[in-house]
């Protein structure tokens, strides 16, 4: 098979990254995820990811566990989070995505896939300097000097959603029939999303924007 048909998506559970997934199937003939198990990562994430795989048919789904990277809540407990920070602050890793691009690049190089499918949007550029457009060009310049196996062709990281919002993401998602169902956007551990923490708002807001009602607070 051709380098250019294989693609590795980094998969999370969430609606962006099991949007990418299935846009993944659509343009490449063979598709494999990755998923990274951080530090006190929700169980439901986990099982969100494992399903979304399943029912993608995702030939191989690598799960790398990576238990010392901590979010910034997991360092500053206490009286040292500041609560009346931006929230999204509080699941802020530090060098997180040059982390997981890195090792996404070294199963690519092996494993001969070309395309390395990242879900960043625009509302999270907005925030994390680490998942803008600009940031990740540079990564896939370290990753054109840094390849000795893959020589002329390395790994390129590729961002489907970079110039979207969440709405026109989940309207992506239903054209190509994700299963929204079965994503997992929740930072608070439970048996169903709590509506609460920053990404379940941000979830709410868009299906409400849309006028869609959200399968899963079905």
């Amino acid at each position: 098979m051709s380098k250019s048909k294989k693609a590795l998506v980094m998969l999370s559970g969430g609606i962006d990254s099991s949007t990418c997934l299935y846009w993944a199937k659509k343009k490449y003939s063979d598709v494999l995820a990755i998923t990274f198990n951080y530090h006190g990562r929700i169980e439901n994430e986990k099982r969100a990811t494992a399903k979304l795989a399943r029912r993608a048919a995702v030939r191989n789904l690598f799960e790398i566990n990576v238990p010392f990277i901590k979010e910034y809540s997991d360092f500053c407990t206490g009286s040292t989070f500041k609560n009346d920070c931006d929230r999204r602050l509080s699941s802020y890793i530090p060098a997180r995505n040059m982390i997981f691009y890195s090792i996404s690049a070294h199963y690519a190089e092996f494993l001969k896939i070309k395309w390395i499918i990242g879900g960043h949007n625009s509302h999270d550029a907005e925030f994390f300097r680490d998942a803008t457009k600009g940031y990740i060009k540079k990564i896939n310049s370290l990753l054109r000097q840094g390849g000795l196996v893959s020589g002329s062709e390395p790994p390129v990281i590729v961002l489907p959603l970079a110039d979207m919002d969440r709405q026109k993401i989940i309207r992506l998602a239903l054209e190509i029939d994700v299963p929204l169902e079965l994503t997992w956007s929740c930072h608070n551990e439970g048996k169903t999303h709590c509506r609460e923490c920053y990404s379940c708002t941000q979830r709410l807001e868009a299906f409400r924007c849309l006028g869609i009602k959200d399968p899963v607070f079905s």
